[in-house]
């Protein structure tokens, strides 16, 4: 560490390091003490990594950062290193998300007098400016960047609160500054207020809506260092009269005198819950405070911040390793007032603890905060508090992904119970262990929070089977999620005493042995009727469907709370090492589209989606540590560089760096809340760790070169160390784990069954595998339409089991019809069925559409249907899922729908004429998500297929309130014809009010029914 006077000679030497060699990390004078002077914040910023590269501090607020509004998946964080032009300078970001949400309150330095951004494939045409990564410069705390068009160095630095702007303006031309609320990455602001309160200051905010963060508003106040000469307001960039404005796209543009300073400094601080929190805000943390000032506050907590691990290394390992470790103390991040003010689902709210936000718990339970534990426990307290606090003094349940106080659910699960968990079995300061108990109990049983992605959560079968049923996306994703979720909540439970509920989530925890199918090792989904869906390895098409991100070869291996069945169901250790390792050596290739997340791949292994983080370390507990030093060496290797797409995929709001900077101290939580870390080999000769009890952890490496990568032997604190593990608390006490490296693996160490976490066990005895409730009952023809009448005969795979059914609506139960013959229908019916069978539980409830239909009863080959437009980005591109008689749900992500941007025209071949009284089409209604209902629906028709009549159409009005649902239109028809040609015309374009405004909409359909 550095003194105050050290780090303002430091922060001005910042200042300078800008020229042709500002993408070289400059070297610190004395290497090691500051370990900002290595942290390059461009790493990540291109290719996938989506990480922006502007000024924060740890786990502020503000993230100011120059943002553009390109609306596609490389700009989710505002800024990709492929960009030749800035649009400017906005207040918030989100680290390495695959979602795109905030870029709040943006200023601009420019020499024109007009608030019209341009275009990016026209920057000189307004305030948006070209730029040249030659001079660029980023580090902890500080960007900078010299903007072309305006000729002006623009400088930015951070408090938790409030961002800091210093622009210096060569030459004589005129000087403006263009504050524009209107901006947002993905969001979309629909209405914005500016006032000018002085020839300094001006304050005002934005409401925004998106999918990812909800609908919110932003409050700011900004003062200037110097006076401004004028100051004017537009909307839609023209100018308006008055010094305050409310509107749709309300801008200011203040002009600065020609004999004024060339260097303007502007401090913003901002609020999520009003004016009166930015004027405070402001206040506490930027009043009269200069940009120097902040600078060196902000290069002040970075340095503490990532001393506290130190390593020894080349200038390369130091530029990744401080890198990660900045990357891993971004998020989560502040959203509370310095009056204890936050906003949170739709209302201002009040609380003694410091909240946070941003939670991206489906990623960063696995590494981040296990790593929080470990380096910085007040803070991880203080993030768990938070979290608990949403439950236990808001009474909401706990969120699965939250942005700024909404719940997005983007993901699976309820992720957000591990943090918590570990930190109550960690004894971590802060936390509540009941309130967090109460909180993480309660998310276990919810049947109402689904993904906005990936489908409904599918909790009334997961709590009748223990696992999540195929006919539900993503299931076997969920259902692994949720046992490790639920073992996490059964380790607190019987930590706290509660031991019938310690029993009741331990067994909920092995519900995936269910999935496992013995002759491959891997989990496959299986419906409630309890039959497998077969999954052909050789595309991904059908892998998506069952598995988040397609990838399953991590969910068949994401069993890290039961490995001792795990072990076992595949035949022992030998048997289990060796199926983990024949992932990480198949290399056959894999036709169909590939999802976004799959990439950095060593055989099947993917290391660019977070749930196969796990999966290098699995090997010690097969008995095959070198193994896990073989594969975590290449992972740290391969999947990390020092350069701007130095990762392999997004960086996902500290995951990413959190695993590297486990990895290459050579431990790592395979589950979090088990209290132990798996060993590997560290990178480094020489980590040092200092603990907030003022002790000291120290990991070392004699013998340690590029090929010594494997461990011989290891002590600790002098002693000998057999075991492949560490406990937490042998951490937290401090001491020497010193590992003997060489060329080659020393099987022996770490080998022996007692010296694995698991301990000694029979690998080869019996599984027991849950059967909780009775098996679903099923209709083997898989037909929901017929012609003139339709024989329904049920079956169950349950023995000695009763089936009880409803053709009235009504939910089944043990005094419903019970059925003994088949059913005989003529007309459209529901049929709901469940299987009854004495010491188990109810099955689901089988539920079927069945209807009369036209293209029911056909000659072979028949319907045929054909899809006009080109592409369809979802479904299939025939349009065979529009008439697969499946029936999607509100979800877009269940796999059902067929969607594309823009119209879709189908045309159904019944071979010959038959006749149609009506045209059912079903279409979805998800504005949050892009998706709006058609503006009108034909029917065309005739016996030839290029000439067709219309025969029936409707209208259809835009929906007033937002909402998620499914609706479907019965439109008549009259005639017999050949040929039937729905034509759905898009809404168009998103209305100014929803995001993205004036793109184009997502039209979704899922089952055309003639009947």
């Amino acid at each position: 560490m550095i003194g105050r006077s050290g780090m303002r000679l430091a922060a001005a030497a910042l200042l300078l390091a800008v020229g042709a060699g500002a993408r070289e990390a400059p070297v610190a004078a004395t290497p090691g003490e500051d370990p900002t002077a290595y942290v390059d914040p461009l790493i990540g910023t291109g290719g996938n990594g989506h990480v922006f590269p502007g000024a924060t501090v740890p786990f502020g607020m503000v993230q100011l950062s120059p943002s553009n509004d390109r609306n596609g998946w490389n700009w989710t964080s505002g800024y990709h290193y492929s960009d030749g032009d800035i649009k400017g300078f906005a207040h918030t970001h989100i680290s390495g998300a695959g979602l795109s949400a905030l870029g709040d309150i943006l200023l601009m330095p420019t020499r024109s007098p007009s608030t019209e951004a341009g275009s990016a494939e026209h920057p000189g045409s307004g305030y948006r400016s070209r730029f040249s990564h030659s001079r660029e410069l980023a580090r902890p705390g500080y960007y900078r960047v010299h903007l072309d068009d305006p000729d002006v160095d623009a400088e930015l630095t951070a408090a938790m609160r409030a961002g800091f702007h210093r622009y210096t303006y060569r030459g004589d031309a005129p000087r403006y500054v263009v504050i524009d609320p209107t901006h947002s990455v993905g969001d979309h602001a629909y209405r914005t207020e500016i006032e000018i309160v002085s020839d300094h200051e001006i304050r005002g905010w934005k409401r925004a809506i998106s999918q990812s963060s909800g609908d919110r508003s932003v409050f700011f106040v900004a003062r200037f260092s110097q006076p401004f000469a004028s100051a004017r307001l537009t909307e839609d960039d023209r100018p308006v009269a008055g010094r305050a404005r409310a509107g749709r796209a309300i801008k200011a543009l203040v002009q600065f005198a020609p004999g004024a300073a060339d260097g303007v400094e502007v401090a913003v601080a901002l609020s999520h819950t009003g004016q009166a929190g930015a004027q405070a805000n402001f206040d506490a943390e930027a009043r009269g405070r200069s940009f120097d000032a902040a600078l060196a506050d902000a290069t002040r907590l970075w340095q503490e911040r990532l001393s506290r691990i130190t390593i020894e290394g080349d200038a390369r390992q130091k530029r990744l390793f401080y890198t990660a470790a900045y990357h891993a103390a971004i998020a989560p991040n502040l959203i509370s007032d310095v009056t204890g003010a936050y906003y949170l689902e739709g209302r201002v709210r009040q609380s003694r603890i410091p909240q946070f936000s941003n939670f991206s718990t489906w990623d960063t339970y696995r590494a981040l905060h296990p790593l929080l534990t470990i380096v910085d426990t007040r803070k991880d307290g203080e993030i768990v508090a938070s979290m608990v606090s949403r439950h236990a003094e808001q009474g909401l349940l706990l969120p699965s992904w939250e942005a700024v106080g909404h719940d997005n659910r983007v993901m699976i699960g309820y992720s957000i119970v591990s943090p918590i968990a570990d930190a109550v079995l960690k004894g971590i300061p802060g936390v509540d262990p009941e309130a967090a108990y109460a909180a993480i109990r309660a998310s276990a049983f919810d049947t109402t929070k689904h993904s906005n992605v990936y489908d409904a959560n599918g909790m009334a079968g997961y709590l009748a089977y223990g696992f999540v049923p195929a006919d539900v996306a993503s299931s076997v994703s969920k259902t692994t999620e949720q046992n490790y979720e639920d073992w996490a909540i059964g380790r607190v439970a019987e930590k706290l005493g509660k031991h019938a509920d310690a029993a009741r989530f331990a067994a909920r925890a092995t519900g995936w042995r269910q999935l496992h199918d013995p002759a491959t090792g891997y989990l496959l989904p299986r419906l409630a009727d309890g039959s497998r869906v077969p999954v052909p390895m050789d595309t991904w098409d059908t892998l998506n469907r069952h598995y988040v991100s397609g990838n399953i070869w991590a969910y068949s291996a994401y069993t890290p709370h039961d490995m001792v069945a795990a072990i076992r169901l595949h035949g022992g250790r030998v048997a289990y090492a060796r199926w983990l390792e024949g992932i990480f050596t198949d290399t056959r290739p894999i036709g169909g589209e590939q999802h976004v997340d799959i990439s950095g791949f060593i055989g099947r292994y993917a290391h660019g989606d977070e749930p196969g983080h796990h999966m290098a370390w699995l090997f010690n507990l097969a008995g095959a540590p070198w193994l896990t030093q073989l594969y975590v060496n290449r992972l740290i290797r391969e999947m990390y560089a020092d350069r701007p797409d130095g990762l392999v995929n997004n960086e996902d709001l500290g995951q990413m760096s959190a695993w590297y900077v486990l990895a290459t101290l050579g431990f790592y939580p395979v589950a979090p809340g088990d209290l132990t870390y798996q060993l590997a080999a560290p990178l480094h000769r020489r980590a040092t760790i200092k603990l907030e009890s003022g002790r000291r952890f120290v990991v070392e490496a004699d013998n340690l070169t590029p090929e010594n990568i494997f461990v011989q032997s290891a002590t600790l604190d002098g002693k000998p160390y057999p075991h492949s593990y560490i406990r937490h608390d042998r951490i937290m006490a401090g001491g020497v784990l010193r590992f003997e490296m060489g060329p080659k693996p020393n099987r022996a160490w770490g080998s022996d069954p007692r010296d694995t976490s698991l301990g000694a066990f029979d690998d080869k005895a019996p599984v027991e595998v849950p059967h909780r409730a009775a098996w679903a009952p099923l209709d083997p023809d898989a037909s929901a339409y017929f012609a003139g009448a339709r024989t329904i005969a049920l079956k169950t795979a349950e023995p000695g089991a009763e089936i009880r059914y409803t053709l009235d609506g009504r939910a089944p139960d043990g005094r419903s019809p019970r059925y003994v013959r088949p059913l005989r229908i003529g007309r459209d019916a529901v049929l709901k069925a469940v299987t009854l069978r004495q010491g188990l539980a109810a099955s689901t409830v089988f539920e079927k559409h069945y209807a009369r239909a036209a293209t029911a009863g056909l000659g072979a080959g028949y319907p045929r249907i054909g899809i006009t437009e080109p592409d369809m980005p979802y479904g299939r591109a025939d349009g065979a899922m529009l008439i697969d008689q499946e029936r999607g749900t509100r979800f877009y992500g269940d796999k059902k729908w067929s969607g594309r941007l823009g119209d879709i025209t189908a045309t159904i071949d019944l071979g010959k004429s038959r006749p149609v009284r009506s045209a059912t089409i079903g279409y979805l209604d998800d504005p949050m998500n892009g998706i709006l209902v058609p503006r009108r629906i034909e029917i065309w028709a005739g016996d030839r297929a290029g000439v067709l009549a219309l025969v029936g159409s409707r209208d259809i009005a835009a929906p007033r309130a937002i909402r998620q649902a499914v609706d479907r239109l019965r439109i008549p028809v009259r005639g017999s014809f050949r040929y039937y040609q729905v034509r759905v015309l898009s809404a168009g374009t998103m209305p100014p009010g929803l995001s993205p405004p004036g793109r184009k909409a997502w039209l979704f359909l899922d089952e055309i029914l003639l009947q």
